[in-house]
């Protein structure tokens, strides 16, 4: 059993650590297919949110809209009715229309769909958009770019392993609300579902996804100045073909994870610098999350302090009986049968245990340092006011190959 941190409020995470984000309230239930948006606080009196939406287990398709609050780490329900459930599906914001949340596609039990759908996040309701054109065929599509106003679609699934057979670009005008499809020059990939779409500027960068039993591992970009696609030639390093990963955009690189191959489930992590259009392997200093595939994942940012809190107690005498203690309360704690119980803690402590953290020793950093008791702190630990942003890629549920499926959430920290 592989032992994550706990990304405890008083500790600066470490660059490439995988964290257990401890959180409070009714987490998201295990599922797949559904969608992570974070959505920044406009006002100062307002949190940062991640809203997830939708997904599927082999009980039911979720309907449901579950809202991370970043500032207290705790999950709500949100009532929102008028929402059709599926999977699968693009989850999007833009900027000229604020307090809002757009749904593209996805599937039923019935099949799969193409309409847009509107959550009003101050009021929680949803309403269907009448958007003008000849809109995509029904398909499922987990990953969308916006550039401005404009939204941005290509390919999909259509039935089980097989891709709708549309080449086109198709693009939504949320300012005239309305279906356009591009026709741009060059060699389009070819039809897929599964791939991801990140845009930097106005450019479109599409990788993977898969046909059939093909998977691809190729890398297209569309520059929509040109309006023109190209394929990007393989160098050294390069991700394995893989589709049902995830990715965003982490200033000009960006960011792949998991996804599945003929080889199985993935958990490895690859970024590409868009300057050079190179990949680099990230070197986790941490356990690595389970392999997993259609998890959903976006970047978020928290204020963490600016320097570690530490103990007078973290000795290398203490931390290696610590670490034991751990051990021994994770076994101990852990529910058993839980899709996260390989990787997470339980939150069901009674009210005779102090509650204990995994901290992360950046300071003299390579290891989680020791369980570390709240009570125990005492007058030995040195408090800072100063704070500082940091960013972390949050995962949430997802499937192995084995029909495991997760309820987990995790953050890798990036800087």
């Amino acid at each position: 059993m592989e032992l994550h941190p706990f990304l405890d409020g008083n500790v600066r995470p470490a660059p490439y650590w995988w964290y257990i984000l401890p959180m409070t309230g009714e987490t998201p239930s295990m599922r797949v297919g559904h969608s992570a948006t974070f959505v920044p606080a406009v006002h100062a009196n307002e949190s940062d949110r991640v809203f997830v939406i939708g997904g599927a287990n082999p009980s039911q398709i979720f309907n449901e809209v579950n809202v991370l609050d970043l500032k207290t780490k705790s999950w709500d329900t949100l009532e929102a009715p008028g929402f059709r459930g599926r999977y699968e599906h693009s989850a999007f914001c833009v900027d000229n229309l604020p307090g809002q949340l757009f749904v593209f596609g996805g599937a039923t039990q019935s099949g799969s769909l193409n309409d847009v759908q509107k959550l009003d996040l101050a009021t929680g309701a949803w309403t269907d958009v009448k958007v003008a054109g000849t809109s995509p065929s029904p398909r499922t599509h987990r990953s969308s770019v916006v550039i401005g106003a404009k939204v941005y679609f290509y390919s999909g699934g259509h039935s089980g392993q097989d891709p709708v057979g549309d080449r086109r670009v198709h693009c939504l005008d949320t300012v005239s609300m309305t279906w356009s499809t591009l026709a741009p020059q060059g060699e389009s990939p070819k039809p897929r579902h599964g791939h991801i779409m990140v845009a930097i500027k106005n450019k479109i960068y599409l990788h993977g996804g898969m046909a059939g039993s093909t998977f691809y591992d190729d890398l297209y970009v569309l520059d929509l100045e040109r309006c023109l696609w190209s394929c990007v030639k393989k160098k050294k390093t390069f991700p394995p073909a893989r589709a049902a990963h995830e990715a965003i955009l982490f200033g000009d690189e960006i960011i792949i994870f998991g996804g599945m191959n003929k080889a199985g489930a993935l958990n490895d992590c690859y970024k590409l610098n868009t300057e050079k259009n190179t990949w680099t392997k990230l070197d986790y200093e941490s356990p690595a999350p389970p392999n997993r595939l259609d998890f959903a994942m976006c970047l978020i940012k928290l204020k963490v302090p600016l320097h570690s809190c530490q103990t007078e107690s973290d000795t290398p005498a203490e931390l290696s009986k610590t670490s034991v203690q751990a051990k021994q309360i994770l076994e101990r704690e852990l529910k058993p049968g839980s899709a996260s119980s390989r990787d997470s803690l339980s939150d069901t402590s009674t009210a005779d245990e102090p509650l204990y953290v995994l901290e992360a020793d950046v300071t003299h950093g390579t290891q989680p340092s020791a369980l570390v008791n709240d009570s125990d702190r005492g007058d030995s630990t040195t408090s800072y006011q100063e704070t500082v942003e940091v960013s972390l890629v949050m995962i949430n549920g997802g499937m192995d190959t084995e029909g495991e499926i997760f309820d987990d959430t995790l953050v890798l920290c990036l800087t």
